[in-house]
């Protein structure tokens, strides 16, 4: 096959990827909206970062700095929707599909690594839900390095390592390290491996040329943000909230409970994700053991994989898009299952693979069973999402207020305003663990700093904010409504 094919094999895979997501992420035009409140917040304080506010001290959330920016260049191509990070998130995972293909393709021939580059997104949007979560965006990262780890492993003798593709590690490595802290564990034993063999092989220029490529990679991440915090008097905020504050909310528990936590998880897993986790399973170890020749890579893939599970499951809050991270695995498991398929007709497989991975694709978001009809105004029934964002944008200029973490975020978004508080939105945030917020926000409401404010019962401080004599004393109760879960939610419009 000429180059010029290999060419047009990443373009089909670039069109396949962009009408992929099309389907399967509500970041996607075809979606009439993303209310996910998490995402909403992360679009919300990159534009507030975008339109001059500093991040953790005028505007908050606790998330590593990282994925505010990607949410924020999403803001710059649209402001009022998610077009942008639609764009933004397809070319990420069309990086992703071209990291898996290159990957099969040093096990199996073009047509079976093709099919594994089709299947393996699929195979993660099992776990992405409406899409933009920050694991997503640190699998990608994860999968890039993944394909240079094997690439330098897959020999026995793997001679001297590109410094070149150290830099690259120390990039990817510093992305994640940027974005959710705990993830970046990944890199631990694969780089331990990587050095060891070179230390191994006497490889002693080898070592300093790619310990200081790696350096220089984690510069290009690192210098940018450091130098914005530190520009803006946030360095130290910067610190006591995505580390001090994240180290809190994690609230581990003791080694008895992590280990109880860790080894009921993979008992779990097993049980009631059984296909899935036995194919990451197989991707994990099975494919090291049989496929990587050096010994040093072979047991630093399995042991990254392992830290990397234990890091996810070693909090007492789980959520099933948390798990996306080691969902990469799925990748070299299709590898030793793509090993055993024999293709005659490759022109007529390319077709019909594509075809069959999409059916299962948007079958895994049930866009024909429900989205359609939303898109084409079948479900008439009015939210109350939509009832409360039509209130608020009859006010030229709205200011808000969300006292909770919810699907309101969104009126953020769709209304275009700019969060204009350090704490217009609310991440659920324990008032024991951080008080700042309650407090902050108890400010807002004695002083009358928001037109609008949103109160959801149930949330962490509903009692607290419902009974607040100020509230009640500035604000009067615009319209109040029970979702389908039996709550009440308030929205409230600031007294003349």
């Amino acid at each position: 096959m000429a180059l010029s094919d290999e060419r047009k094999l990443l373009f089909s895979l670039l069109g396949y990827v962009f009408v992929l997501q099309l389907f399967c992420t509500a970041m996607s035009p075809l979606y009439p909206i993303n209310d996910w409140a998490d995402v909403n917040l992360y679009f919300n304080v990159g534009k507030a970062m975008f339109n001059g506010q500093t991040l953790y001290t005028e505007t908050f959330d606790h998330k590593g700095p990282l994925i505010f920016v990607i949410y924020g260049l999403g803001y710059l191509i649209s402001n009022a929707s998610f077009f942008g990070l639609y764009i933004i998130q397809s070319l990420l995972w069309f990086t992703m599909a071209v990291a898996a293909f290159y990957t099969a393709r040093l096990f199996l021939v073009r047509v079976n690594a093709f099919a594994v580059a089709l299947l393996f997104p699929v195979f993660m949007l099992t776990h992405t839900g409406q899409g933009g979560s920050a694991e997503e965006f640190i699998a990608i990262f994860q999968c890039i390095s993944l394909f240079v780890f094997i690439r330098y492993f897959k020999d026995k003798e793997g001679g001297q390592h590109r410094p070149v593709d150290m830099l690259l590690h120390g990039i990817m490595f510093a992305l994640t390290l940027f974005t959710k802290i705990n993830l970046a564990i990944f890199w631990f034993f694969p780089l331990l491996g990587l050095f060891a063999y070179l230390l191994y092989k006497k490889e002693n220029k080898n070592i300093l040329q790619n310990t200081g490529a790696f350096i220089c990679g984690v510069a290009v991440v690192a210098l940018p943000i450091s130098l914005y915090l530190l520009v803006n008097g946030a360095l130290s905020e910067a610190w006591d909230i995505y580390i001090v504050l994240n180290r809190q909310y994690a609230n581990v528990g003791s080694p008895m409970e992590i280990a109880e936590r860790i080894a009921t998880s993979f008992y779990l897993r097993l049980r009631f994700d059984t296909f899935p986790f036995l194919l990451i399973l197989t991707g994990a170890i099975y494919f090291p053991v049989k496929y990587i020749q050096n010994t040093f890579g072979r047991i630093a893939l399995i042991l990254s994989f392992f830290a990397l599970y234990c890091a996810i499951f070693v909090t007492p809050s789980f959520i099933y898009y948390y798990s996306i991270p080691y969902y990469i695995y799925g990748l070299t498991g299709f590898i030793v299952l793509a090993r055993f398929v024999k293709v005659e007709d490759k022109r007529r497989f390319y077709i019909i693979f594509a075809a069959v991975a999409l059916i299962w694709g948007i079958g895994q978001k049930n866009f024909f069973g429900y989205q359609i009809n939303e898109l084409l105004g079948r479900n008439k029934k009015e939210s109350i999402l939509t009832r409360y964002t039509k209130i608020v944008g009859q006010e030229k200029d709205p200011t808000l207020l969300n006292l909770n973490l919810d699907s309101f975020n969104s009126i953020f978004t769709g209304l275009n305003i700019v969060p204009h508080l350090k704490y217009s939105m609310s991440p659920n945030l324990a008032y024991d663990i951080y008080p700042d917020m309650r407090d902050e926000q108890t400010r807002y409401i004695e002083e009358k700093q928001a037109h609008f404010i949103i109160l959801s019962e149930g949330g962490y401080n509903f009692d607290y904010f419902f009974n607040l004599p100020a509230l009640s004393r500035n604000y009067t109760i615009r319209q109040q409504e029970m979702n389908e879960g039996g709550r009440t939610m308030y929205l409230y419009e600031r007294k003349n």
